[in-house]
């Protein structure tokens, strides 16, 4: 049997030539076809409407869409420890129209309390980190304990005893306080709340904790609770008369923080357009007005910045996390 070949005319063959010639522009992504954004993003927050993460996310995100010219959705996403919704973000399209506002125990503590996850942490890349959230170790103010100094002797005079609240096991304030306590070399009852436990704190049911200040900053402010130390690295502009840890622990630093991330795999040009754009936001005064009024830091920067961050603050509490056995499993 004969098999018959038929050479293609030429103008099909300027057509497939002209067609191989589109081949890259049609596999590239919108990006390249549109200017981005060309539609609306949206911003995956895995924690619960009204709590910090989605306030602060939500301000951000209003502001955002108008820098960019876009919508801007927030779509609450919360359990089990943030790992819900950072698994929905992790299944995305990596296409530059989702992006993670979260906080810190999503990168620096979830992936050393669980034996494992259902998401890379690898997968997330830092796009920048929006604020700082300085921990205060609170007393109650009729406690006997007037300065840091006045905590630590008792808790060595009476190993377990001096007791500290805290949102439940492996969160920041429970980590932080770890952290407080290897640093002294003393031995503390960690009593886990659902809610921080600051009401029993007020009481004295409960001798300390190590709260976010947005949490107790009004108490301090009002008498309800006095101040002992803060876990930056400097003193605060909202609390300039309370020493922090690191003045009488060089090197102590426990604050926890907020940021954006996407997805590895996303375009460059994405994320360094709303990299920009969120630096523009986070350096403006309305930005800075906002947060300081709840003691909150902003910080801003690169991605390189951010991803820096992580990595100091990975090491630091994986070690406060495996020297203490914390663990979510």
């Amino acid at each position: 049997m004969t098999t018959r070949t038929t050479q293609p005319s030429p103008r099909r063959r300027l057509m497939g030539l002209a067609l191989l010639a589109l081949a890259p522009c049609l596999a590239a992504p919108a990006l390249a076809q549109d200017k981005y954004p060309s539609r609306t993003i949206k911003v995956i927050v895995p924690f619960p409407a009204g709590t910090a993460p989605d306030v602060m996310a939500r301000f951000w995100a209003e502001r955002l869409a108008k820098v960019v010219g876009q919508g801007v959705i927030v779509d609450n996403r919360p359990g089990a420890s943030t790992i819900v919704g950072t698994q929905q973000f992790a299944a995305a399209p990596a296409d530059g129209y989702t992006f993670l506002y979260t906080a810190s125990g999503t990168i620096s503590i979830n992936p050393y309390v669980y034996k494992k996850l259902p998401y890379q942490v690898g997968d997330l890349v830092p796009v920048i980190q929006t604020l700082s959230i300085p921990l205060v170790i609170t007393v109650a103010n009729s406690s006997p304990f007037k300065t840091l100094p006045d905590l630590i002797k008792e808790a060595k005079d009476k190993p377990g005893k001096v007791s500290y609240a805290s949102y439940g096991v492996a969160t920041a304030p429970h980590v932080s306080m770890a952290h407080f306590a290897n640093s002294a070399n003393v031995s503390m009852n960690h009593v886990p709340y659902k809610d921080g436990g600051l009401n029993d704190i007020v009481g004295g049911t409960v001798d300390t904790a190590f709260s976010p200040i947005a949490d107790v900053l009004q108490f301090i402010r009002t008498g309800r609770v006095r101040a002992l130390a803060v876990s930056s690295r400097q003193r605060l502009e909202s609390l300039p008369q309370v020493p922090t840890v690191a003045e009488t622990f060089p090197g102590f630093e426990g604050d926890s923080w907020h940021g954006i991330f996407a997805l590895k795999g996303t375009p460059q040009a994405a994320i360094d357009l709303v990299a920009a754009a969120s630096q523009k936001i986070v350096a403006s005064d309305e930005y800075r007005k906002y947060l300081g009024s709840m003691g909150l830091v902003p910080i801003g920067g690169t991605p390189e910045a951010f991803a820096s961050v992580l990595q100091v603050d990975g090491k630091r509490w994986v070690n406060v996390i495996k020297g203490n056995n914390i663990t979510l499993d």
